[in-house]
């Protein structure tokens, strides 16, 4: 269950994230992730919530760039096909997973990696080639489906492949999507599907991902984002090795 008495700090920590994501076109799902691991919160249940979230967060992102932005339709087709094998098998991971000591360690190990990944970005000069898109596809899928964060691969390639910042930012939107809906499939087929109570918490942060959102997306033109990057980035990077410990500590006899 989804205790109440965490909703305060879970929107707090919502309206970071929409704001993260508006600003830099990713981190919503891994910033959510990463602080509500910090409750009692069933991890499985939680990220249903991001899920529904994320619905609202791309549509409001992709609504606010329409103008700015020219969408790789071919891109958008690979990474899919990647996103269509890999999203099942994360879902797969935690939803077996979600409960155990091993889910908070690898989920402490993705935080890590993903946050040295941004901090110590590597400068890709050359096209990626389109066949890196479906590998690409897989191991973002694989992450949207058992952390609802599958950023990292899937940027690393689309910025390969397009230097202008907002038309990436347009197609990893849309990529987003569809794993986000691929993953909601997934969910009520195969998992516990999505509750009332699920739907009235993610129902109630529709105007707080909405707003911060659109204020990310509206600043994102006026400032730098390295050094909000790093602050954002090296918190995830804490909570990875913290989760990591309690992991470790829990594996423990």
């Amino acid at each position: 269950m989804l205790d109440l008495q965490y909703i305060i700090y879970v929107e707090l920590i919502v309206a970071f994230a929409a704001f993260a994501q508006g600003f830099t076109g990713l981190g919503f799902g891994i910033i959510a992730i990463a602080g509500i691991a910090f409750t009692p919160w069933d991890l499985e249940r939680a990220s249903v919530v991001t899920n529904i979230l994320l619905i609202v967060l791309n549509c409001t992102i992709i609504y606010a760039g329409r103008k700015d932005s020219k969408i790789d339709w071919k891109l958008v087709g690979i990474i899919l096909a990647g996103e269509s094998v890999g999203v099942p098998i994360g879902y797969w991971f935690i939803f077996t997973f979600g409960n155990r000591p091993v889910f908070r360690l690898v989920l402490g190990m993705v935080l890590l990696i993903f946050a040295l990944h941004v901090l110590f970005r590597p400068s890709i000069r050359k096209k990626l080639h389109m066949a890196v898109g479906i590998a690409a596809g897989i191991a973002g899928g694989f992450f949207a489906g058992a952390f609802t964060a599958g950023g990292p691969p899937l940027a690393l390639f689309v910025y390969s492949r397009q230097k202008n910042p907002a038309d990436a930012k347009g197609t990893l939107q849309i990529v987003f999507m569809a794993a986000t809906l691929w993953r909601l499939f997934n969910i009520i087929l195969f998992g516990k599907g999505v509750s009332l109570e699920v739907f009235r918490i993610a129902a109630l942060s529709f105007p707080v991902v909405i707003i911060f959102a659109i204020m990310g997306y509206i600043l994102t033109k006026h400032l730098s984002n390295e050094t909000f990057l790093k602050i954002v980035y090296t918190l995830i990077g804490s909570a990875g090795v913290l989760n990591m410990l309690k992991g470790l500590l829990l594996m423990s006899p």
